[in-house]
């Protein structure tokens, strides 16, 4: 059966007549050679489509590459279309057929240059709609997969927007989003995630998993400002699936963009999978972790753009700018970390306190868990406290750990909690250092964990639990479960089942 897939950009009969008859309506050193739809050309086995693309002062086109497998079967420089055929038969033990790749062609101008078009084509008939789901934050555990959210709604709220382009403002590692395209009729954004290869936990086969990685989505304005921002998480186990119950509710097993939970390994790679991302209180969008376990230099983990292009955070003054010390300015800004204001006792806001943008009375616009799930409510860690048997324990036996279990005083429900430390209120730093001289360095276990609670005692604060866990002795050990903090702080979120 064949389709033509058509975009929602026609080509103009004139820019037509100008390309097949090979002049140019314009300079000659101008063109234009793209796929109307840049990827997502979905194809069954053994099917045909005929994809558009636009020319302009191009003399003549050839296939530079294709998927293993695919079939050029034309390429119709009247029309401007390459009709291709996807593999008739697919398995995962077939090398010489592709599932998923690119389509790229050389477009040769009038000029004498050369330029490239790129198409995604795909065999794969995993796809998984969110549409229905929207929300500020996607957790995505299945790989080699096309997702599909809603790029409309302001979290899960009934408010709207129309973005006149979406695509991905940074992603943890290269590649990790791939393919993807926005679809401004339907107000959807397809991507696609692919897999890594690893060795069974019995080194006896190669199974692929998603890949680990955490990225955030951004939907633009005609004249590119952010109007709203999803958090797309990666990771291997579903933390929603095997969530903790406890008296104060049910908690995800994870920190909110962590990769698992390390439960007292003293593996340093799993320690540092299990760090979450960072959030200011009241703020929907996540800041990257540290580089490593041990927080050094205090560098941030690298990101990239949707080129795999090196992007980086910002750290902006309110105290300096006023604009910045605004919610439409984080809006629109979701890789700006905006430091303390000082006459405002070290809000992120600049000239005022909302108390209203985290709540346990309602989830709101900005609260930055999936759906489902929520920012703590204030007070939720009052049924928790260190694990008697590690708070006695000697350093040598939990130091490796880098946290600590939490547990339930009514159903004896245990959490660990990583120490994760925090971004600083005055300069965006990552701290999580305690310096009481063990082996003469200071080492990363104080964890700090956001609720949705406002200070009693100062109303530039929110509620967070704390812990800190001593490198001399244990009976300094220390635990918090309501610790006023700076809501210009970044720190962790431990999502609880929204059961309201």
């Amino acid at each position: 059966m064949k389709r033509v897939f058509r975009g929602a950009l026609a080509v103009a009969v004139a820019a037509i007549f100008c390309a097949t008859t090979f002049s140019s309506c314009t300079n000659d050193e101008e063109y234009d050679f793209a796929f109307e739809l840049p990827g997502q050309i979905v194809t069954r086995l053994n099917e045909t489509v005929v994809i558009p693309f636009t020319a302009r002062n191009i003399t003549s086109v050839s296939v530079m590459s294709k998927p293993a497998g695919w079939t050029v079967e034309d390429v119709d420089l009247v029309n401007w279309t390459i009709t291709v055929k996807s593999p008739e038969s697919y398995s995962d033990a077939d090398n010489d057929v592709v599932e998923n790749g690119n389509l790229i062609l050389t477009g040769y101008t009038a000029a004498g240059t050369t330029t490239k078009a790129t198409s995604y084509l795909s065999l794969s008939n995993r796809e998984v709609d969110l549409t229905e789901e929207y929300s500020n934050s996607y957790v995505i555990t299945q790989p080699d997969t096309r997702y599909t959210i809603d790029v409309t709604h302001k979290g899960e709220s009934s408010q709207t927007i129309s973005p006149a382009n979406v695509a991905v403002l940074w992603q943890s590692a290269k590649d990790l989003v791939n393919f993807s395209s926005f679809d401004a009729a339907s107000g959807t954004f397809t991507f696609f995630i692919s897999h890594k290869d690893t060795d069974d936990d019995n080194d006896d086969a190669t199974v692929s998993k998603v890949p680990d990685g955490n990225a955030v989505i951004a939907a633009y304005d005609a004249d590119d400002n952010i109007l709203w921002s999803w958090h797309v998480w990666v990771t291997e186990s579903d933390p929603t699936s095997n969530a903790v119950a406890t008296s104060a509710g049910v908690f995800m097993d994870r920190n909110l963009g962590a990769y698992r939970n390390s439960d007292g390994s003293t593996n340093t790679d799993e320690i540092f999978e299990s760090y979450g991302l960072y959030y200011q209180w009241g703020r929907k969008d996540p800041f990257i972790r540290p580089v490593d376990y041990k927080f050094s230099n205090n560098a941030d983990k690298t990101v990239f753009s949707a080129t795999n292009t090196v992007k980086r955070f910002a750290y902006v003054d309110a105290e300096k700018d006023a604009d910045a010390g605004t919610v439409e300015y984080a809006v629109a800004h979701p890789m700006s970390f905006v430091l303390g204001s000082k006459d405002n006792r070290y809000d992120w806001l600049w000239s005022t306190h909302d108390d209203n943008l985290w709540s346990d009375d309602v989830k709101s616009v900005y609260d930055p868990c999936p759906r489902g799930w929520r920012v703590p409510a204030d007070k939720a860690f009052t049924a928790f406290d260190i694990d008697r048997i590690e708070d006695e324990a000697q350093l040598a036996d939990i130091r490796g750990m880098y946290g600590w279990h939490i547990v339930d005083s009514a159903t004896g429900a245990k959490l660990f909690m990583p120490g994760a430390g925090r971004r600083s209120f005055e300069n965006g730093v990552l701290t999580n250092m305690n310096d009481y001289g063990y082996e003469h360095v200071p080492m990363p276990w104080i964890g700090y964990y956001w609720t949705c609670g406002t200070g009693m005692s100062d109303p530039a604060t929110a509620e967070s639990m704390f812990f800190d866990l001593n490198t001399t002795r244990a009976v300094n050990n220390r635990y918090e479960a309501a610790k006023e903090m700076y809501r210009a702080n970044g720190m962790q979120v431990r999502c609880v089942r929204d059961d309201r």
